[in-house]
């Protein structure tokens, strides 16, 4: 099993308000419905990172995993037991020795630690590791002749905490998922029941779907829901 957290959310909103009130023909000076274009603005923020999987401004997460690679081939998790030392994640490609960071596009790594069964960290030299930026999933790759900790913790064993997004700036995000967040906003705007749900109405879901669909990450690439 893994388990993401965000360690620092983002500062920076990837849409103004005001971009929301210019596609609702508001003027920005008018401030009568700031409260629910913020609402709705958030809410469809938060929808389009899940329908996209990615992080959109920088963010600090941390994945933690309760395996590290051990000679065992991809999917015989499905099989193996979750013991001490010995267990596989969702992130972890045994076979390769691969670690997968979700919630791309990645900025840094801070660190790689391990903790043995009494919760003692040791943290992993970035030196032998490579760091793959250019996949659809960015992914941490043991290098040859390293080999990882045994006898870790259960649960936990590995931790990778690490910046994602696509920076600081609203502006360095791609132009189609901000007018995503800005269709699905205003949608919410004029249609304020499916908010409760996070759904669009039909007529505007559509173009959603076209406009993010390329940046849809799955666990074995892009484009895919």
């Amino acid at each position: 099993m893994s388990g993401l957290t965000t360690v620092t959310a983002y500062t920076t909103d990837v849409v103004s308000d005001n971009e929301v009130k210019l596609a609702l023909r508001i003027p920005t000076s008018d401030s009568t419905h700031d409260t629910l274009i913020g609402t709705c603005k958030d809410a469809a923020t938060s929808v389009v990172m899940e329908m996209t999987q990615r992080t959109f401004t920088q963010e600090t997460l941390k994945l933690g995993i309760d395996a590290y690679p051990y000679g065992y081939g991809f999917g015989d998790d499905a099989n193996f037991p979750n013991t001490e030392g010995l267990t596989v994640g969702p992130y972890m490609d045994v076979a390769n020795r691969v670690i997968y960071l979700p919630r791309p596009p990645l900025i840094s790594i801070d660190h790689v630690k391990t903790y043995d069964a009494d919760s003692n960290a040791t943290t992993i030299a970035a030196s032998t590791y490579y760091v793959d930026n250019l996949a659809p999933i960015p992914r941490i790759i043991l290098k040859s002749g390293n080999t990882w900790t045994n006898l870790l913790r259960v649960a936990n064993a590995i931790e990778v905490t690490y910046k994602a997004g696509y920076g600081t700036a609203a502006s360095s995000v791609p132009v189609p998922i901000k007018q995503a967040i800005i269709t699905m906003a205003v949608n919410y705007f004029e249609n304020p029941e499916p908010i409760l749900k996070g759904e669009t109405t039909n007529n505007v879901s559509g173009l959603i779907t076209s406009l993010l669909r390329p940046y849809r990450v799955s666990r074995f690439g892009i484009g895919f829901s």
